[in-house]
């Protein structure tokens, strides 16, 4: 009953995404008006959410595609976390964090789903089905978060409208939206996906919420 919930509230969540992201750009190009404010700690709070959210589905997709993936190809999952792990740039991890999830998103949504799943989560050991369902439990807690900061997103761009001189100070948040729309409608099949996985292999994942917080956390792999 738990995993129909929350695929009922991930299905909402990315209607509501959609349709926010929509309204944003309409306010960019003179819509409706809300905001104000320093725009600039505006965006700068914005691209903090957005940055925290989409660097926590990076590591988790690496999380489920090293555990559950193909062996011969760890190496490469591997050079991508240190990548990602190293990083201090902003632009470069979200280049970094942006092809993860454009790569690597469907293939975790096939490992989870697939015949052998259980069996591949049934050897690895507890820490690792561990560290596989807080993964699954991040990636449900980021497509919670993801509707909120695109609201937030859309009332800075709306906010905007009546002084154009704001316009360029508001591009990231822009772009940042961009971005949530084409991640979102690819997390709730995997969140119930997985949910449905680790409730097979007895695994607690916990409950997602958009209140949880989120951290980032580097992947482990098998031995």
């Amino acid at each position: 009953m738990k995993s129909k919930i929350l695929t009922v509230l991930l299905a909402l969540a990315v209607s509501t995404a959609a349709n926010a992201q929509f309204g944003a750009l309409g306010g960019l190009m003179g819509g409706s008006k809300g905001g104000g404010g320093d725009v600039g700690a505006q965006v700068e709070a914005f691209n903090a959410e957005a940055n925290l959210i989409n660097k926590t589905v990076a590591f988790a997709l690496i999380q489920i595609v090293g555990a559950l993936g193909d062996k011969t190809k760890l190496a490469d999952i591997k050079a991508v976390n240190d990548s990602l792990s190293k990083s201090t740039d902003t632009k470069e991890i979200g280049a970094i964090t942006g092809s993860i999830i454009k790569n690597n998103a469907a293939e975790a949504q096939e490992l989870l789903k697939s015949s052998d799943a259980k069996a591949k989560m049934e050897s690895l050991s507890p820490e690792m089905q561990k560290k596989v369902g807080q993964s699954i439990f991040a990636v449900g807690v980021a497509a919670l978060r993801i509707p909120v900061a695109i609201n937030q997103g859309k009332n800075i761009i709306s906010g905007v409208s009546s002084n154009p001189m704001n316009i360029t100070k508001v591009v990231p948040v822009k772009d940042g939206l961009s971005v949530f729309a084409d991640v979102l409608p690819k997390l709730p099949t995997l969140v119930s996906t997985g949910f449905q996985l680790m409730r097979d292999v007895k695994v607690e994942a916990g409950n997602p919420t958009a209140e949880a917080k989120l951290s980032p956390q580097a992947a482990s792999f098998p031995e």
